[in-house]
């Protein structure tokens, strides 16, 4: 089994609760609080606690993983966007992403 279908197969058919999001600026904690979660089946699809529907893929680059989201909102709008997978576990992902310059980490887990 590969990196993507072993990374696939962690991340699969999981309720995955947001805990902490980390940027250059601040730490917050939503440890045992109602917050934001996303889902992913082992089919490619994923849905959000927004309520954003669509596919993901996991996808290899230079010996990095990545997750590409391609959905939709509630209204029909598109939402698209990208993670690098940083750590993944059977109960911890952690993923990265830049946007306007700043560098954000947000650590998910499968309790909240």
């Amino acid at each position: 089994m590969g990196s993507i279908d072993r990374t696939q197969a962690m991340l699969a058919n999981k309720t995955w609760f947001l805990s902490h999001t980390i940027n250059e600026s601040s730490t917050k904690s939503f440890i045992g609080k109602n917050t934001y979660f996303i889902q992913f089946s082992n089919t490619g699809t994923t849905i959000d606690s927004d309520g954003i529907l669509g596919n993901y893929t996991i996808k290899e680059h230079n010996n990095h993983l990545s997750i590409f989201i391609d959905a939709l909102t509630q209204n029909g709008s598109p939402a698209k966007y990208s993670y690098l997978i940083e750590q993944i576990s059977s109960d911890q992902l952690i993923i990265s992403y830049q946007l306007g310059g700043v560098y954000t980490k947000k650590i998910f887990s499968t309790t909240y």
